[in-house]
């Protein structure tokens, strides 16, 4: 073998791989070095021309009382959707991978129907749900409670679509994991016990801990970049009782037109994602188990 060829066989597997490295430094590792350096420069309209500020954006972050009310918001928000969606997602999948039931495919495409909608569409859904006068919420349980402009009811309203909307995603992984699960497991669990929690404890929940694993994570990931219905039915009031990271960093970036402090509060949400994936991944991937 020629020296030509000797470098051509080493440098083969990476031309395999360039296209999409080429595409992970385009649109992810470059976005990411540059919204780090925006957070040091104060740049907006009433500093035109971007100025080298250091951590000022940082400080200031940091130093602000919405800024922390913010984030309360958003880990209230998140721990409430994800644990709603997972526990509703695993028990619907549960009763939908149910062979008794009758009509399945019926049952099943109206759990998932939710997830299909556009978020704006079932933003208007709910808030015409939460009308205080016509409402059906309010109608149907004899209240008298305008949802959307309470600062101690605009939070839960907002959580309750979230979980509508949201349970459906997870609700078709469940029930993909559990189909995937052998029925010979529980034909021989029935000859020990017909204790449908016994099965569900030392069979299904195992078995599922792959599918399980990745549920949790999107749903975390995914309750952290909510914004479409925060957007749309409360626009983060009142007095930002509803606002989450994602909506405070579009109003401060873009509507306020602060392109430093906005990169600043990006970040500072890309590296507390990151850090909490790489604890969740850390803390669960030795749970899951794999074999079957």
């Amino acid at each position: 073998m020629n020296k030509t060829a000797r470098t051509f066989s080493l440098i083969k597997p990476y031309l395999f791989v360039a296209p999409a490295l080429v595409f992970i430094i385009m649109f992810t590792v470059y976005p990411v070095l540059h919204t780090l350096y925006l957070g040091f420069l104060r740049w907006g309209v009433l500093s035109p021309e971007p100025i080298f500020i250091g951590l000022e954006n940082y400080r200031e972050a940091l130093a602000s009382p919405v800024f922390w009310q913010v984030w309360g918001n958003t880990i209230t928000y998140s721990l409430c959707t994800v644990i709603g969606t997972i526990i509703l997602g695993l028990a619907l999948a549960l009763l939908a991978n149910n062979e008794r039931i009758k009509g399945q495919m019926f049952f099943r495409t109206s759990l998932f129907y939710p997830h299909m909608l556009p978020w704006a569409v079932a933003a208007m859904v709910w808030m015409w749900m939460f009308q205080p006068r016509r409402g059906l919420i309010n109608n149907l349980f004899g209240l008298k409670i305008d949802w959307l402009r309470s600062a101690e009811y605009a939070l839960p309203a907002v959580i309750i679509a979230a979980i509508w909307k949201g349970t459906g995603f997870n609700f078709l992984l469940f029930l993909s994991g559990l189909q995937s699960i052998p029925k010979e497991f529980y034909e021989a669990a029935r000859l020990e016990t017909n204790s449908w929690w016994h099965q569900f404890r030392y069979i299904t929940l195992p078995m599922l801990s792959p599918t399980t694993f990745v549920v949790i994570l999107l749903a975390i990931i995914g309750s952290f970049q909510s914004v479409d219905l925060v957007y749309i039915m409360t626009q983060g009031g009142p007095a930002n009782h509803t606002n989450v990271i994602i909506h405070y960093i579009y109003q401060q970036g873009i509507a306020s037109w602060r392109l430093g402090y906005g990169s600043a509060l990006s970040f500072i949400l890309f590296a507390m994602l990151l850090i909490l994936t790489i604890i969740y991944l850390v803390l669960m991937e030795k749970r899951v188990q794999y074999e079957r």
